[in-house]
């Protein structure tokens, strides 16, 4: 049975041959968690600082840009560990013997052990995330550094020789990585400088947003992670996606109901024709408050009845197994379909 949170996303990598390997820092340690299970260290607030991406075993694709913002508590394995008894049956064992069921009367559980928090805000590094930029303002450098080298060692030469063409490739060398890194230091200055104001407002402008509305921000961003994954883990092609900003949010009421529009910056990575490609969007989900009771799914093991006949559920199903009712919704806030 996959957990809870990973449902989704599980599936959709099984059914291409896709394994996803993500490694954390936590405290002063490199942590990994692969998508296929092969690996799975516990994490207490870990960031996400790499994803491998894997097909049919080979590396095809890695990430190294994510939202420092976001941390992830795993702690998979010290409640599958856990001594567990079927509230059924009365069947005795781990948590770990019960993870695709029980295995004398078949009762469901759901596992669910993820947790999501934002911590302080961060300006973005618009700029220097793409590494085409870097690459441009290397070669561009290099060619300058060599024109600069010609006319200096032209000019001040006695000869011009082999010797005298090599000179310049050295010089022009070690004068690329000076220009690199004065170049490199002014886009930080001149250029991220301004975006760091920017986002500075934004992040002020966030802040009060969540100040005055007086919800619970660490639940309002799980349920939209949720719901975005959701969405996207049901579109054929999509495999993956990270957050990589919450650009702007709006509220508004609408028939008694209360609604929030958040504009969100994603990196998108797509299954194409065997191949892995990644896109980076802007787009717009619109979350309503939801007014129906909500199924509650804790961390740790979850024993849950069907409302209607009582029977143990899966809530990955979507509906009971015995008698077929839909289950409640498990988001307080859940995307707006309209």
């Amino acid at each position: 049975m996959a957990f809870v949170s990973d449902d989704f996303h599980a599936k959709k990598l099984s059914s291409y041959g896709i394994n996803i390997k993500t490694k954390f820092i936590d405290g002063n340690e490199i942590k990994e968690r692969n998508s296929d299970g092969s690996k799975n260290d516990d994490i207490s607030k870990g960031i996400v600082c790499a994803k491998e991406y894997y097909i049919n075993n080979a590396l095809k694709h890695k990430e190294k840009q994510f939202d420092s913002r976001i941390e992830y508590t795993y702690v998979a394995q010290e409640e599958i560990e856990k001594d567990h008894k079927c509230p059924n049956c009365g069947m005795t064992g781990k948590v770990k013997d019960f993870l695709n069921g029980c295995p004398y009367c078949g009762t469901h559980y759901n596992i669910e052990y993820t947790d999501k928090d934002l911590g302080s805000k961060y300006h973005y590094d618009r700029v220097l995330r793409n590494n085409t930029y870097r690459i441009v303002v290397g070669v561009i450098d290099f060619i300058i550094s060599l024109i600069i080298c010609f006319f200096w060692i032209k000019n001040t030469s006695r000869t011009f020789n082999a010797v005298d063409i090599g000179k310049i490739f050295v010089y022009g060398a070690i004068l690329t990585m000076v220009l690199y890194y004065f170049f490199y230091s002014l886009d930080a200055y001149v250029i991220l400088g301004p975006i760091k104001r920017y986002k500075d407002r934004q992040n002020k402008k966030q802040q009060e947003f969540w100040d005055k509305s007086g919800l619970d921000k660490k639940e309002f961003y799980n349920n939209l992670n949720y719901e975005i994954g959701k969405y996207y883990y049901s579109k054929e092609n999509v495999v993956d996606y990270d957050v990589i900003d919450y650009l702007d949010f709006t509220s508004f009421i609408h028939d008694d109901r209360y609604y929030i529009k958040v504009v969100v910056e994603l990196r998108k990575v797509l299954y194409e024709h065997g191949k892995l490609v990644v896109k980076y969007v802007d787009e717009d989900f619109t979350m309503v408050q939801n007014t129906n009771e909500v199924l509650e799914v804790k961390n740790g093991v979850n024993y849950i009845k069907c409302h209607n006949c009582g029977a143990s559920i899966d809530v990955n199903a979507g509906k009971c197994e015995y008698c077929g009712t839909p289950i409640k919704y498990l988001q307080k806030w859940i995307l707006d379909k309209k």
